[in-house]
């Protein structure tokens, strides 16, 4: 049931948050980002999970939390298929919707923002790209930033992070932090994450690779003001943030050419503003404008507040930050730091702060109690992000491990296309349009649309993408197929990822490879 159905949101003529999706270019994702021209090569947007595109994931998750304004910002080569697709998602999932108010996706590319004239391109920064876009957010709106290859537990909604904000007036950033499988871990980048244990503060956040002769350095001014505090190297970073506007403001005092990324770069330079000596005073004129009135927030939201009061409470508990000119708000704010710099005086405690949501799984029973019950737990649910190779599989995978018995995944007028001796396991899903020849058997796997599967072909623990050809005998196990992939007669494949349009030739052996449209074994 979608639960869009089932959570009766109120519409409003203005919100309290926009959502802005950043959608990448996929470097961690070969072989499927690459492929000759016609292949089939997918922006990571469009890469599908369960047979649906994994931005679906984030959109959904999004609209279920009531908002309904979304700004998707993509390379400028992917924009026009993802704009053809959310075009045909919003008359999919929202035609016969009841909504007061249908939902608004914007999409822009990188070079369409307003920068200080130099040019972007696929590689430059996530902050970068932001910064550009901040007339586009509005003043009176704070906003979340996402990615666009995210999917979190079913009991984790956005707003949950959306309240934690709201209830905590002077958060200027709150951000999700997750552990993840050892799987995928191995493969991000491992970082120490310093955290408030009770005021669920976000502190720091450093590569470890980055540490000189393995030493962390912490200042005093951090455990001076933080003493409970908490380190972790089991933390990864969602790329979930829900900024104040004002967050705006303070990156536009940046040149263009200083910003790199939202996670590497600019985090961390605002956590360092909550404890940092002058810098907290230094950023308060920007990050603290008038404090909001949580309680006339919640009187806007409440469903017994009429609509012309609650558009009136609405406006006094939004943010009164001003549309500054970028170039007189970078120069008043460099005139007001070299001031405070040449004063002698006691820097003050930040008026503002960084907080953190951590999502752990939940935890299961032992195998004692397992074996005393006679069925194994369910694995618990995680977030996960198909960023690279491991992510994609490990989503994959939890697709799988939800399906069973009543998985709708054959459609009964396809059921012509599949011979009756084929075997397809209640833990597979067959997209529309796949054919299945006779003793073919297809096990924990996920078949894309159009799909041909020869005669005596065996599949297990296997993604296949949209117009893949599996030919007759052939053995594939634990493998990815992207578009257009075709599996030559008696292949044996194991353990692999195929980019859209590779060819595996008859007889074929391969193991442990990830390839490319045109390479050869």
């Amino acid at each position: 049931m979608d639960p869009r159905q089932t959570e009766q949101k109120r519409a409003y003529d203005t919100q309290d948050f926009m959502a802005v999706i950043f959608v990448g270019n996929g470097e961690n994702l070969y072989p499927f980002n690459e492929g000759a021209r016609g292949a089939g090569v997918l922006p990571k947007a469009l890469m599908p999970v369960g047979n649906k595109p994994v931005i679906n994931n984030v959109l959904d998750w999004v609209f279920v939390a009531g908002l309904t304004d979304v700004l998707v910002i993509v390379p400028p080569k992917a924009a026009a298929a993802i704009s053809d697709h959310l075009t045909e998602y919003l008359q999919t999932e929202f035609s016969s919707s009841s909504q007061q108010r249908a939902p608004r996706i914007t999409v822009k590319t990188y070079d369409d923002g307003e920068g200080d004239g130099e040019d972007v391109d696929d590689h430059s920064g996530t902050a970068r790209i932001l910064k550009r876009f901040r007339s586009l957010i509005k003043a009176s709106t704070d906003f979340i930033l996402l990615p666009c290859d995210i999917s979190f537990p079913s009991n984790f909604s956005l707003a949950s992070i959306l309240d934690r904000h709201r209830a905590t007036p002077d958060a200027v950033l709150t951000s999700v932090w997750y552990e993840a499988p050892e799987s995928v871990r191995e493969s991000e980048e491992k970082m120490i994450v310093a955290t408030d244990k009770h005021t669920s503060q976000l502190l720091q956040v450093y590569p470890v690779d980055e540490l000189e002769n393995h030493d962390l350095t912490l200042r005093m001014a951090l455990l001076s003001a933080h003493p409970t505090l908490s380190l972790s190297t089991r933390l990864l970073d969602a790329h979930v943030y829900v900024f104040r506007r004002t967050v705006l403001d303070l990156l536009a005092t940046r040149r263009d050419r200083d910003l790199t990324s939202v996670r590497e770069q600019f985090v961390p330079w605002l956590l360092k503003g909550q404890w940092q000596a002058g810098l907290a005073d230094a950023w308060g004129r920007l990050l603290n404008p008038p404090r909001r009135d949580p309680f006339a927030a919640a009187l806007a939201r409440s469903t017994a507040t009429s609509f012309r009061a609650g558009v009136a409470l609405a406006a006094a508990a939004a943010p009164s930050a001003s549309a500054t000119p970028e170039g007189d708000e970078l120069f008043e704010f460099k005139n007001i730091a070299r001031a405070k710099a040449k004063g002698a005086h006691k820097p003050k405690p930040a008026a503002w702060s960084c907080h953190v949501v951590i999502v752990k799984p939940e935890a299961g029973g032992s195998k004692e109690d397992e074996k005393k019950k006679g069925k194994a737990e369910p694995e618990p649910e995680r977030i996960i992000r198909a960023n690279n190779i491991a992510g994609y599989w490990e989503m994959n995978r939890h697709v799988v491990k939800t399906l069973g018995a009543a998985n709708p995944a054959r459609a009964k007028e396809d059921k012509d296309e599949i011979a009756p001796s084929a075997q397809i396991s209640p833990d597979s899903l067959v997209g529309e349009g796949v054919r299945v020849g006779e003793r073919a058997s297809i096990k924990k796997c996920i078949v894309g649309r159009h799909c041909v599967i020869g005669k005596n072909a065996k599949l297990t623990g296997c993604v296949l993408w949209d117009f893949c050809v599996v030919e007759e005998g052939a053995r594939i196990e634990n493998a990815v197929l992207a578009n257009n992939v075709r599996v030559g007669e008696k292949a044996q494949i194991k353990d692999c990822e195929f980019g859209p349009g590779f060819e595996a030739s008859p007889g074929a052996v391969i193991r442990g490879e990830r390839m490319v449209a045109g390479q050869e074994v």
